[in-house]
C-alpha cells in the first residue's frame, strides 16, 4: 500500500504538467479587436483567418478593407510557441507549432500576420518576425 502513494503522486504530477502545456505563452495580441478562430491544421478555415487579419489591418492603418490585398495565405510549422514572433525577454517552448502565415499588402507595404493552429491571427512587425521551420515558408524572410 505504501508504494502506491508515490505512484499516485507521480501520476497526478504528470497529469498536471500535461494539462498545463495548453497554457503556453502567446505572442502579443494587441489590436486584434477580440477576434478568435478555431481550426485544425488539416482543416484550417483560411477564409476566416484572412478576414480577421484584413479587418485588423484596416483598423491598424486606417484604410478600407477593400484596399488590402492578400499576397500569401498558407499553413506553416512555427519553430516555437512564439509563433514566429518572439518578444524579447520571454521564454518560449521550443517545439514545432502548426499554424498560418498571412502576408497582406496595403499602400505598397507588406504586413505579416501569424497564427497558431486554432488561434487568431496577429500582426508581427518585420523586425520581430522569425521564419517558419525549414521547408515551410522560409522564403518569406
Amino acid at each position: 500500500m505504501k508504494q502506491s502513494v508515490p505512484v499516485a503522486i507521480f501520476t497526478l504530477g504528470f497529469m498536471l504538467i500535461a494539462c498545463s502545456e495548453k497554457n503556453i505563452a502567446k505572442p502579443p495580441t494587441e489590436g486584434l479587436m477580440g477576434l478568435t478562430t478555431t481550426s485544425s491544421n488539416a482543416n484550417v478555415n483560411m477564409d476566416q483567418l484572412v478576414d480577421n487579419a484584413v479587418t485588423d489591418l484596416a483598423g491598424r492603418v486606417e484604410i478600407a478593407t477593400n484596399a488590402i490585398t492578400v499576397t500569401q495565405a498558407r499553413t506553416v510549422q512555427w519553430r516555437s510557441s512564439s509563433v514566429g514572433c518572439p518578444v524579447e525577454g520571454i521564454n518560449y517552448t521550443q517545439a514545432i507549432v502548426p499554424g498560418v502565415l498571412l502576408l497582406l499588402e496595403a499602400d505598397g507595404k507588406t504586413y505579416r500576420y501569424h497564427a497558431r493552429d486554432g488561434g487568431a491571427p496577429f500582426y508581427c512587425p518585420d523586425e520581430q518576425a522569425e521564419a517558419p521551420a525549414y521547408g515551410a515558408g522560409e522564403e518569406f524572410m
